[in-house]
């Protein structure tokens, strides 16, 4: 069993239903859908082949919708794509012109200097600005590299403007998936305060009833400064490496994913490590060694989930990338919990209390599992955030919920059920050959004036 989920960026590369196949068979837990790139028509596609796949495989994918954000962006490059070399000079403009690369944001030649770095695709190109007149800026490559449409920019000198941390764009692809695709989580891009966090739960609020997961991409520098108050806020971290490298430093990168991932373990909400997880594997095969020591680190660090970007949207093995995170999560897991069989957290509460003493009893008794009914998630969540070595069998009468804990270490196959006495999931369990008579198993109910903490036998 492997118990950390993979996140894949579905794109050009993986969108048909036959590479998406594959991919859920390789591992695949959830499918994020960049709103930096595609169109409508490509994620209904996507969303139609998961929900169908669905139906056919029995598996549950959540659909995870990665909102842009205030990012500034290239807009459409002819052929899609320039070649660039050291000492190029090239000219910006937020007006599509000719002889010149379109930069959709008006602010940018107000807030740049002459000798600011600007940074293109999470620093794959790197320049210089050289000059600003009116609504252009003139800029110098200082390394060879391929500039792409829609790849992001950054001048980590500069401060971008705020005024509206929610635009257009953003909220026009919130009302399309949350109401069209009917997404199971969104992703909120360059968050800087919970504030900003309440202010997209309160728009998403406004199209859907639906439990729908809030996820906090860290990237900024101001975001790690209120990433306790964010965190609160969130039901769920990303720590986004890329943009979190230039506007911080590279350096400083593995700090800062320690941390978060030690915070929100510590407030029981989930964690995703992202960017450049196998990047080699977008022409390659074959991920490098340091690759795999990366993916295998992030889960020593205790982080729930890693995600593919490039590797499964635009790569050429997108289904290779899914099996080598696989692959790699379930060697590693097999000898951290060989040698921590449950994490001893800190308990601060009575349900956090039970909820250890079932992982503790499940080792002790070598028993089959950990059985649990969740309304909400909260059971689940307490539970695995002791990261027991048993199995959890966790039953939800919620559709929502049960989308809801894909993104969680260990929360596998999560089955929907409205019954909740445990004698009648034992026999659905049975029935389903996951235990036999003579299996132990523990069953753990959270919940006011009922909380019990139980040993069965099948």
């Amino acid at each position: 069993m492997r118990r950390t989920k993979i996140v894949a960026t579905l794109g050009p590369a993986s969108e048909d239903k036959t590479v998406i196949r594959k991919m859920m068979e390789a591992g695949l837990n959830v499918v994020r859908l960049n709103c930096s790139h595609g169109s409508y028509e490509q994620y209904k596609k996507i969303v139609h082949n998961v929900r169908v796949l669905e139906k056919e495989t029995g598996k549950s994918v959540s659909i995870l919708m990665d909102l842009q954000g205030p990012k500034i962006r290239f807009g459409n490059l002819k052929d899609d794509k320039l070649l660039v070399h050291r000492g190029d000079l090239l000219t910006l403009s937020t007006k599509d012109e000719k002889n010149s690369l379109y930069v959709p944001y008006s602010p940018l030649p107000r807030i740049v200097k002459k000798g600011q770095l600007l940074l293109i695709d999470d620093g794959q190109v790197r320049t210089k600005i050289v000059s600003i007149k009116g609504h252009r800026i003139k800029i110098q490559v200082l390394n060879a590299g391929i500039i792409r449409s829609k790849k992001g920019i950054n001048v980590p000198e500069a401060k971008l403007e705020r005024s509206q941390f929610l635009g257009t764009k953003d909220l026009k692809d919130l009302e399309f998936g949350l109401k069209t695709l009917k997404v199971d989580a969104v992703a909120v891009s360059f968050v800087e305060t919970a504030e900003e966090m309440q202010q997209v739960r309160k728009a998403i609020q406004k199209w859907t009833k639906r439990s729908v997961q809030l996820i906090a991409k860290i990237e900024r520098p101001k975001a790690l400064k209120n990433l306790e108050a964010i965190t609160e806020s969130a039901d769920a971290l990303m720590v986004a490496r890329g943009d979190l490298a230039i506007e911080t430093e590279p350096e400083m990168v593995p700090l800062y994913q320690r941390k978060i991932i030690n915070l929100a373990r510590k407030m029981g909400k989930p964690v995703i490590v992202a960017t450049q997880m196998l990047q080699s594997m977008v022409e390659s095969p074959v991920a490098t060694r340091a690759e795999i020591s990366d993916a295998a680190t992030a889960i020593f660090e205790s982080a729930d989930a890693f995600m593919l970007s490039n590797e499964s949207a635009v790569g050429t093995y997108p289904v290779q990338a899914v099996r080598t995170l696989a692959r790699v999560a379930r060697a590693t897991e097999q000898a951290l919990l060989k040698e921590h069989p449950y994490l001893e957290g800190k308990v601060e509460t009575e349900d956090e209390r039970l909820a250890l003493n079932a992982c503790v009893l499940a080792h002790q008794l070598n028993a089959k599992g950990i059985l649990l009914v969740t309304e909400a998630g909260f059971t689940a969540k307490t539970v695995l955030k002791y990261r027991p070595s048993a199995t959890v069998f966790s039953f939800t009468s919620s559709a929502d919920i049960a989308k809801a804990l894909n993104f969680l270490w260990g929360a596998n196959e999560i089955r929907l059920s409205k019954e909740t006495e445990p004698e009648t999931l034992l026999q659905i369990l049975k029935k389903n050959k996951e235990v036999q008579s003579g299996d132990k198993i523990v069953f753990i109910q959270l919940k006011d004036k009922r909380s019990q903490l139980v040993i069965l036998e099948v």
